[in-house]
């Protein structure tokens, strides 16, 4: 983002002002010169509230400057756009991204994490007031002389794990641990840990020396004649995960995913979505970690479209397919971690692009299912860019035709066992392995 004046040219006009529930928003052109142009939108927040993140934090997090303003009065928050930014988008977008965001942040605070405040109430009472979630802990969150394990609990997505750990008189305190239950971790995932600061430990003992995420708490001696420590704190931030963590995670990748749709964002390392997406396809392909796997093959040897009728069929060909070294597309291999993901993009981008050939196991369930359908036309679209070549290859369930498929395709039939297809399928990958 450019740090000239934004307010301040030889020519500007405002091209549209809008106002939205929490905000007035105004879209500008600016001219140095004929040549040096630019658009800037300028945002001036109407409403607060009296407690948690507000709209001023998230527009720092945008990437927006408070400034004073030429165009809505006072004091704003501008930053430049692309020319062809939609002024009525953004301002749905934008109540929409700090609702999750403050969603999120009601979540993540009884956790134990309080997301940065750079501007907090600073811009509505004149003033500046910063708030950092970030503590100096100088430990590894693991070493130590003593270390007690006290409590675990799981969600749908981490195990987490509840340590004390004595590192000497002065350093003590409460780790939590987190071990993500679908490996590898997605690229949206990561971003969000990364942005709440959790950190990495390779070799976890709370895991079987497998590596964890963590966070440390330490220890407060308290002054109140009540309590004598933080400890109830530390043990309602752990009490909180197993209901509260992965639902705060998922609101602010919520936040991502909108603001991102009109060209913005706030997640640290958040690539472009095509690269995410090729990112994320080579992981599920290889099942390594996001980190690991720049340069390395972006296709599947072979993608499988099933419907949930054909779920254990469909394992069992993916199965023997993957033992025998192919990469295989199965859903069954990566159990959901796609938060912040536009599936019908994902999909479709794995369906009509990103594999050798498509395995649809033909059934009158499978002809009448929303995902399945949109599978089946972005394999047919592959197809029809093939002109002639192999591409998707049908197993038959049920005595039905697959809309769209030449009646001179070949089937094979689920009756002739899931063990005499695969080999047919591995065969004809080794014949064909030299000519993608």
């Amino acid at each position: 983002m450019s740090a000239r004046d934004l307010h301040e040219s030889l020519r500007s006009e405002m091209l549209e002002k809008i106002s939205t529930r929490g905000a007035e928003i105004a879209l500008a052109r600016l001219a140095w010169s004929k040549d040096e142009v630019a658009f800037s939108l300028h945002v001036r927040p109407t409403t607060f509230s009296l407690s948690g993140i507000q709209l001023p934090d998230f527009l720092r997090y945008l990437g927006f400057r408070r400034q004073a303003c030429s165009f809505l009065g006072s004091e704003c928050y501008a930053r430049e756009v692309s020319q062809d930014l939609d002024i009525d988008a953004f301002g749905r977008k934008l109540d929409k991204g700090y609702e999750q965001v403050s969603q999120a942040e009601r979540h993540l605070r009884r956790c134990g994490y309080a997301l940065d405040q750079p501007e907090g109430w600073g811009y509505f009472f004149e003033g500046a007031s910063y708030r950092s979630s970030r503590t100096s802990y100088r430990g590894d969150g693991h070493t130590s002389a003593t270390s007690k394990r006290m409590k675990e609990a799981e969600d749908e997505t981490f195990g987490f794990v509840f340590t004390w750990i004595e590192r000497s008189e002065s350093e003590k305190g409460w780790t939590i641990h987190y071990r993500p239950k679908h490996l590898p971790l997605s690229v949206e995932l990561r971003s969000v840990l990364d942005f709440l600061a959790i950190r990495e430990f390779n070799q976890c003992p709370e895991f079987d020396f497998e590596p964890c995420l963590w966070r440390h708490t330490p220890f407060v001696q308290a002054s109140s004649r009540l309590l004598d420590s933080n400890a109830h704190i530390a043990h309602g931030y752990f009490d909180a995960h197993a209901e509260d963590f992965s639902p705060g995670l998922r609101a602010l990748l919520t936040a991502q995913a909108h603001m991102e749709s009109v060209g913005m964002g706030f997640l640290p390392s958040f690539a472009q979505p095509e690269e995410r997406r090729n990112l994320e396809i080579r992981n599920r392909a290889l099942g390594l970690d996001a980190t690991a796997t720049r340069g390395l093959p972006e296709t599947f040897d072979v993608a499988i479209s099933f419907s949930g009728t054909e779920r254990e069929l469909a394992k069992e060909l993916a199965n023997t397919v993957r033992e025998a070294g192919f990469s295989v597309f199965y859903d069954g291999f990566y159990p959901a971690d796609l938060w912040g993901k536009n599936l019908v993009e994902f999909f479709h981008e794995i369906y009509s692009k990103r594999a050798r050939f498509c395995v649809i196991f033909v059934s009158a369930e499978y002809l009448n299912r929303q995902w399945t359908i949109h599978e089946r036309r972005s394999a047919q679209e592959r197809m029809l860019k093939e002109k002639g070549e192999e591409y998707i290859l049908p197993i038959k369930i049920d005595d039905v035709d697959l809309p769209g498929i030449p009646s001179t395709i070949g089937y094979l039939r689920a009756s002739d066992g899931m063990d005499e297809i695969a080999r047919a399928l591995i065969s004809k990958m080794e014949r064909t392995k030299g000519d993608s």
